[in-house]
């Protein structure tokens, strides 16, 4: 039967009075299903089954659709132009658009494949671009796509027909496309696709809709824009290889209760999910997005401000971003900057320009948990933000796992926040965790902060120009661990380096904080777990919301045996080698090797400990023993206990003349270093007297009050008392 009669039930009753007419009475119809196959299908079929299917998106177009209904792509196929379709769903009734046979996802292109090249000059070819059906303004992006490969992008000349290998430029007026391929070959030998349609799928003002298991590809300038819309589902979707103009592969406008599920975004143009102006409680789950050439792979932004400076399209309220793979990114793997009461958990954030994880603008009340953040070139975690739309900080930071960033592993400039039970390691520039003027009223509880490295000099907790006392910031059951920094200044203000006695003297907070080593298991899928013995199990104090497993009495982000958090993927997108990856995360391929991807996600601990004492071999020839016994620290860190190793660095660390003296020219050595770095600053032209104040008062912190290189730094502090006195306490 066609699609309108199989929806004729049966006739219920007739009857006539008079001339009255005879009347029908149809039941709700049964959902239909409709079948499409690129290869076989003819647009002219019936389409109600596999054996004869549609053809094209031409004819879905025509359909319109009820509640119940189904589309269905063929596995293998090749569809062109838009994913366009009238009707909406109703509740248990949703209409889904998805794949039935075998084999890779059905694929949706933006695109026109072009054959037909001559070359303009040199290494340089062109051809003219048919102008078919739907056909938009521009071209942004050009593909080579040959069979069994990931495609690969040419690079966009805006205004010049390209000179280097591996670009396009398109003469929009001329309707002319000039290229050059990335070897040089000319490009008759490959399958190459041109971005022509803007956009493969708008839902707009739609409701209960499931699009699931197809690839979508070769979007000009975004592949998804869901706007003003409910109660819809992408799921199990490849989006990949948008065109560079700058949207966001998926968009959500003003929707509520629209998830993106098990999705991969790849190579997005300007992000990968992107939910502003009144989007609410929309979730974002167990998706991997990597490499996103501008932006981020999860944005929640708000419109900009008005001519009079008011901020416009405020994203909603509560929406979650949950277990993804996220990394790459030009900027952060998760920025969220607009809304209130999200939930950012379980997410596993890497590799990307800025923070992993980025909190601020007028969002307040954001839930942080159980994520983990690594190899970022900035902080792991930032919260930040505090403007006239509302934003009055109070997040929490739980259970997060933030480890190898460049800058801090935590940044902390927003008020009112939580910060408890996370585990922080080696922030290579910058302190572990930093703490501004504006993060008042915050408090950091049960952390284990470690740095691994005598190389890194950065202190792990660190006021930026303040003290806890000025900021009202309480630390609490905190752990640290700090192979540069043996002698525990590890906490720095603007009064100096001070250890937690020290701090809890002179502040009254640190009072329970800890040095100590943390006894981290060394096994890759259980990084920076503390092992049964550790000094961080049981002394955690409790906190709500506590991490997932509920354990607060462990310090860290969990312990050994708690199975809650992310797990690392069995192979991971790292920028390198990356094809077998794309193709088995497309569903093209099969599971790859792990390629090394341990020493991505965590290091080779043993290979760390060898280079420790290598570089102990060098100091210990040198006879300089402050410098052997800090890298003895850090390799013992990664061994073992009963590692024949370890044991051997034990007997040899003993021998020393004695840990008194070695702490001792330690802190020498550290106030010198200090008083060095305010005689430089002296000696500039241009002053910066609270810096000078800094450096002179962390070179004298670690002196006893009869060590005349101490009373070298009061005599300098007396020679520029006028000038240093309002930066010193």
């Amino acid at each position: 039967m066609s699609g309108i009669l199989s929806r004729v039930c049966g006739v219920i009753g007739v009857w006539c009075v008079g001339i009255m007419p005879l009347l029908l009475f149809p039941t709700a119809g049964a959902a239909v299903e409709y079948f499409f196959d690129s290869e076989n299908g003819v647009d002219a079929n019936a389409g109600l089954t596999a054996e004869a299917p549609y053809r094209t998106l031409a004819k879905l177009a025509e359909l319109q659709l009820q509640p119940g209904d189904s589309v269905w792509l063929k596995r293998g196929g090749t569809f062109r132009g838009r994913l366009a379709f009238r009707g909406n769903g109703e509740p248990g009734k949703p209409i889904r658009v998805g794949a039935y046979g075998t084999g890779p996802k059905p694929e949706v292109l933006g695109s026109i494949e072009v054959r037909e090249w001559e070359r303009h000059e040199g290494g340089v070819y062109k051809c003219r671009l048919p102008r078919e059906p739907g056909f938009d303004t521009d071209v942004y992006g050009v593909f080579l796509y040959d069979v069994g490969t990931v495609p690969r992008r040419l690079l966009r000349e805006p205004d010049r027909i390209p000179a280097v290998p591996g670009r396009f430029y398109y003469d929009k007026a001329a309707n002319l496309l000039y290229i050059t391929t990335p070897d040089g070959s000319a490009p008759g030998v490959h399958r190459i696709e041109v971005s022509v349609i803007d956009e493969i799928l708008l839902l707009d003002r739609r409701a209960w809709i499931e699009i699931e298991g197809l690839s979508l590809l070769f979007g000009n300038r975004r592949h998804v824009s869901v706007v003003d819309s409910q109660h819809t589902a992408v799921r199990n979707c490849a989006s990949l290889f948008v065109g560079s103009y700058g949207n966001p592969n998926v968009s959500l406008i003003r929707c509520t209760g629209v998830d993106v599920l098990s999705c991969f975004l790849y190579e997005n143009a300007n992000g990968g999910v992107f939910l502003t102006d009144k989007t609410t409680l929309c979730r974002i789950a167990d998706c991997t997005i990597a490499k996103s050439i501008s932006n981020d792979g999860v944005t929640m932004h708000s419109g900009g401000r008005d001519k009079d400076g008011v901020r416009q399209g405020i994203t909603g309220d509560c929406n979650t971003v949950e277990n993804n793979v996220i990394g790459l990114c030009l900027e952060e793997s998760i920025d969220v900057t607009s809304g209130d009461g999200h939930v950012i958990q379980g997410n596993i954030c890497y590799g990307n320009g800025n923070p992993g994880i980025i909190v601020g603008h007028d969002s307040d009340h954001i839930l942080i948990r159980n994520n983990i953040c690594f190899a970022n070139a900035r902080a792991g975690i930032q919260v930040s933000g505090q403007e006239d739309e509302g934003a009055r900080g109070s997040d929490c930071v739980v259970g997060n796992l933030v480890y190898r960033n460049g800058y801090p592993g935590l940044e902390l400039d927003s008020p009112d926040c939580l910060v408890a039970n996370n585990t922080v390691v080696d922030s290579t520039e910058r302190a572990a965790i930093r703490i501004s003027e504006k993060a008042k009223g915050t408090r950091l509880l049960n952390n284990i902060v470690v740095t691994t490295s005598p190389a890194i000099s950065q202190p792990s907790v660190q006021f930026m120009l303040g003290t806890p006392t000025a900021c009202g910031v309480v630390l609490e059951r905190n752990l640290y661990f700090h192979v540069g920094r043996p002698d525990g200044r590890v906490i720095q203000t603007r009064d100096g380096d001070l250890t937690p006695a020290e701090m809890a003297a002179r502040y009254g907070t640190c009072r329970t904080d800890l040095i100590a080593d943390p006894r981290f298991l060394v096994e890759p899928e259980r990084y920076c777990t503390p092992a049964p013995v550790s000094p961080a199990m049981g002394c955690g104090a409790a906190v709500a919301p506590v991490r997932a497993s509920g354990c607060a009495a462990v310090l860290g982000w969990k312990a050994a045996g708690d199975r809650s958090g992310p797990k690392y993927p069995a192979a991971l997108i790292t920028g390198k080698d990356d094809d077998a990856v794309v193709l088995w995360l497309w569903g093209k391929g099969p599971a790859p090797a792990r390629r090394g991807d341990e020493a991505f996600l965590a290091p080779d601990l043993k290979a760390e400990a060898a280079a420790a004492v290598a570089a102990v071999v060098g100091f210990e020839g040198q006879g300089d023993l402050v410098a052997a016994w800090t890298w003895y620290q850090a390799a013992l860190y990664n061994l073992a206990e009963d590692d024949p190793q370890a044991i051997d660095i034990r007997r040899k660390v003993a021998a020393f003349s004695g840990q008194t003296a070695v702490l001792q020219a330690i802190r020498r050595q550290f106030a010198e270093s200090n008083l060095a770095r305010a005689r430089e600053l002296l000696d500039a032209p241009k002053k910066k007297w609270d810096m000078i104040a800094h450096y002179l008062q962390v070179a004298a912190s670690g002196l006893p009050e009869n060590d005349p290189l101490r009373a070298h730094v009061e005599r300098v502090v007396v020679d520029h008392r006028a000038e240093l006195a309002p930066y010193l306490p």
